[in-house]
């Protein structure tokens, strides 16, 4: 961005900086080139103002008080005004007009300065100024100042994308420890448990071999779920690369992991069909299904899945879901899907992270799970690659 342009329209240059890839570092650091070059003004500083202290977190100028990492005392500068008013702040020479007396002038030798305040989450963070010692000769404007204002708007957006970020990888990484005490710490003790029970169940007869066979059971319920939790840590992020997942195969290898006891599979999908995913994340996502048709449509359900290179479909004979399920699965009502189990969860989750559509339709003569839009959009990767 030449100073040219900036002058001649200051807000398409900040269009330009919005639609760049640059890091927030980088960003602020534009920014605060955009409102000098337009101004025309030697400095600029982004500054936090917590606790009754200046601190320069970005800044144009490279050493002294107000270079980056500088704290100096808030009262002595000008932008204890604009901290205190909450309002846009702007002169080309103090020493006409009402400010010709303030401490301010004689603290920081600044003769010119325009400044807004920053908001993030609704609270003041600090201020956005441009100045110079010397005056300038043309009167600071309502359209200079309002430019500023939204300047110091902008930058609050971007201190807070880089903050929510921050506390987002902070979550992930609480949930990848969470997800490695669930494997190790539960399932060590867990599988334990289940070798002990079988071990039992070898000597004993009658009622107490039907209580170890309940117990059994519970055991392999919790190991499910583990495993259930555990996928859900996974699937729940997006997606990154994908590979052609051949669609046939796929279906049939997820059938064949699952317990379907008299249950019966029909595949009919087109030929050469193939699906642009993650090859696990999909196959879960039929291990899920599969296993939901199993339960909950009964011991000999007929599972049948259609598809092609757009989507693909599995519906069952089964009696169907409750509808708040149905309808909590359209809308990714995570708390009411979990309540039908965490298979559909996951299923639910592998589809978000995709980004592609999910349709249910379910009643008294079956459940129909469809999903569309597998290939609509190319993964970024492969769209750079193909540059």
């Amino acid at each position: 961005m030449s100073p040219d342009t900036v002058r001649s329209d200051p807000f398409k240059s900040l269009l330009q900086l919005t639609a760049s890839d640059l890091d927030t570092d980088e960003r602020l650091r534009k920014a605060i080139d955009v409102g000098r070059e337009y101004l025309g003004v030697d400095n600029g500083v982004l500054s936090y103002t917590g606790e009754g202290r200046y601190e320069v977190v970005e800044t144009s100028i490279e050493s002294g008080p107000y270079a980056r990492g500088g704290v100096v005392d808030l009262d002595g500068t000008w932008c204890r005004h604009v901290v205190r008013a909450g309002e846009t702040l702007g002169f080309a020479d103090a020493t006409d007009g009402e400010y010709r007396d303030d401490p301010a002038l004689e603290t920081t030798g600044l003769r010119c300065y325009v400044g807004a305040a920053v908001t993030v989450d609704g609270e003041t963070y600090g201020t956005l100024c441009f100045f110079d010692a010397e005056p300038r000769d043309d009167p600071i404007t309502d359209t200079e100042r309002d430019f500023v204002a939204v300047l110091a708007e902008w930058v609050g957006s971007e201190l807070e994308r880089q903050k929510h970020y921050a506390e987002l990888r902070e979550q992930n990484e609480r949930l990848d420890e969470f997800a490695g005490i669930v494997a190790h710490d539960l399932r060590n003790p867990l599988s334990g448990a289940i070798g002990f029970t079988e071990l039992a169940q070898e000597h004993v007869t009658g009622q107490a071999a039907e209580f170890l066979d309940r117990v059994r059971g519970a055991l392999g319920r919790m190991e499910s779920m583990i495993a259930e939790c555990l996928m859900l840590a996974k699937e729940g992020t997006d997606v990154g690369e994908r590979t052609r997942v051949d669609l046939d195969e796929v279906v049939r290898e997820a059938w064949d992991t699952v317990r379907t006891r008299n249950a019966t599979l029909s595949v009919e999908v087109a030929p050469d069909a193939a699906i642009l995913a993650d090859e696990m994340r999909l196959r879960r996502l039929f291990e899920n299904l599969f296993r939901n048709c199993v339960e909950h449509g009964g011991p000999d359900v007929a599972v049948t899945v259609t598809g092609d290179d757009e989507g693909f479909a599995v519906a069952d004979d089964g009696p169907g879901l409750p509808e708040d399920v149905e309808r909590a699965l359209t809308a990714a009502d995570a708390e009411n899907i979990k309540s039908f189990g965490l298979g559909l969860l996951v299923v639910q989750r592998v589809v978000s992270g995709h980004g592609w559509d999910l349709a249910v339709d379910s009643g008294p003569d079956g459940t129909r799970f469809a999903v569309r839009d597998v290939n609509a959009a190319e993964p970024v990767h492969e769209a750079l690659a193909a540059d």
